[in-house]
């Protein structure tokens, strides 16, 4: 069954495949990366690596201000109805703010750096991993804002190229031009990349505005506080989000060695893998789909737009879970022989991402409708259970107590923000068996015309 209004499905199919693509070779590249890191530098200073790289991605997401999904609910019609200089607007506001906060936290972690190592994590060799990853903070931040607006002008490949392969290619490739020692010479590599990412980044959009919108001056104040107003609520949300991936690692870190962390961190990324290398393709696409598709389509075609995206993330996933099952504690031993004991932190997180993946994009869907409120409530009460359970699991069970938390934290929130769709919007991002059989016999329906003509 097709929804009326949709632009052709194999159009959209190819875009996501492409974009899928470009996800899973920056999968592939960072898998890469961490099994040479791995074997580089053991477990414990690749533990330290991972404390510093959680610690950016945290302040990261915080430095961004939820701009992103601002941008997409805002940019996406000014894209469709041809407002250039509105755009190039929104695109001087949202970077202005992001590099302002980016530099403010830059000289706060640098100047905290030894007491946040020795006082929080208890470890003295992390402050020269924090300055290094702090001085990559402003260009990680600014290459993350160009994202959503590569997706809004149509370039949802290079987006994902931006948020998830350069940085891992870059870095895998320097390995073996300046092989790290410890986990300070790996965060070098760490901010030569990210400074080489923002380049990339920056190019393909600005030729985009000066081939569509000419020399068009931008329009409004250059400094606007109140995109801060819609874009607070995300901001919690995202910081909440990121932190939940981190929370665990931390507790680990705080109550455990560093090659305990290492160990947990690389079960940690491969279970992401579940989620992290489908989700943001298709989000790429849908997400400025959907902002578009505001005020012009009815409930019921972008309930069939979400269902379809949920349906097909959770058996493509449903699959690679059997796969970690069987096969988990052999592929992390790839990255050595003393990471092989994140076996039972692998089953739990990779459990949890079956919930996230089972609800598609219910993420663009909420924020393209002004529920950011959703979001952010769905995250605070997430991240304060998972710290809850972190506190009473981890000292006790250690890296599973940690992934059962995470896990747990994030199914809930998942499920708490479908629910919530489903109450508000009407609109149900969990397919029906129903929905499962219908789309089985269309699929099956061609194959069955050509046997009968044979």
């Amino acid at each position: 069954m097709k929804a009326a209004g949709l632009p052709p499905s194999p159009s959209i199919v190819k875009r996501i495949a492409s974009s899928f693509v470009f996800r899973l070779s920056g999968a592939v590249t960072n898998f890469s990366f961490v099994i040479f890191l791995g074997r580089y530098l053991g477990a414990s200073q690749t533990g330290l690596y991972m404390i510093g790289l959680g610690f950016l991605s945290v302040l990261s997401t915080f430095c961004r201000l939820g701009l992103e999904q601002i941008v997409i609910r805002e940019g996406g019609p000014m894209v469709r109805d041809r407002q250039w200089a509105q755009l190039r607007s929104l695109y001087r506001q949202t970077m202005l703010l992001a590099a302002v906060a980016s530099l403010a936290l830059t000289l706060t972690v640098i100047l905290l750096s030894k007491p946040l190592a020795l006082y929080v994590f208890h470890k003295q060799e992390l402050a020269s991993v924090l300055v290094w990853f702090a001085v990559a903070l402003l260009p990680t931040s600014i290459a993350m804002m160009h994202v959503p607006f590569l997706q809004i002008i149509g370039k949802p490949e290079r987006s994902i190229a931006v948020f998830s392969v350069w940085v891992p290619l870059l870095s895998f490739l320097s390995l073996f031009c300046m092989p790290p020692s410890n986990a300070v010479t790996a965060a070098y590599i760490f901010v030569g990349a990210s400074t080489v990412n923002l380049a990339i980044a920056y190019i393909p959009f600005s030729r985009f505005m000066r081939s569509a919108g000419g020399v068009t001056s931008p329009i409004g104040p250059v400094w606007n506080v109140r995109l801060l107003r819609p874009a607070l609520p995300l901001l919690i949300g995202n910081t909440c989000q990121m932190a939940l991936l981190w929370i665990a690692v931390f507790a680990v870190g705080i109550h455990s060695s560093p090659s305990d962390v290492g160990g947990y961190s690389v079960a940690q990324r491969v279970a992401l893998t579940l989620s992290g290398f489908l989700v943001p393709p298709i989000d790429a696409l849908v997400g400025p789909k959907l902002s578009m598709m505001r005020g012009t389509a009815s409930k019921h075609d972008i309930e069939w737009i979400v269902q379809r995206v949920s349906a097909a993330l959770l058996i493509l996933v449903s699959g690679l879970f059997v796969v970690l099952v069987i096969s988990g504690h052999q592929l992390l031993r790839l990255f050595g022989n003393d990471f092989g004991a994140g076996y039972g932190p692998l089953l739990c997180l990779s459990a949890g991402q079956l919930a996230v993946v089972a609800s598609g994009s219910i993420r663009p869907l909420l924020v393209v409708h002004g529920l950011e409120r959703v979001i952010r409530n769905a995250m605070v009460i997430a991240t304060l259970a998972c710290i809850a359970l972190a506190a009473i699991l981890v000292p006790t069970l250690g890296g599973t107590g940690a992934a059962l938390a995470t896990a747990l934290a994030l199914a809930g929130e998942k499920l708490v923000e479908g629910f919530v769709a489903w109450k508000v919007l009407g609109i149900c991002v969990y397919p029906s068996l129903s929905f499962y059989r219908r789309e089985i016999t269309t699929l099956l329906k061609p194959h069955a015309k050509r046997t009968q003509t044979e």
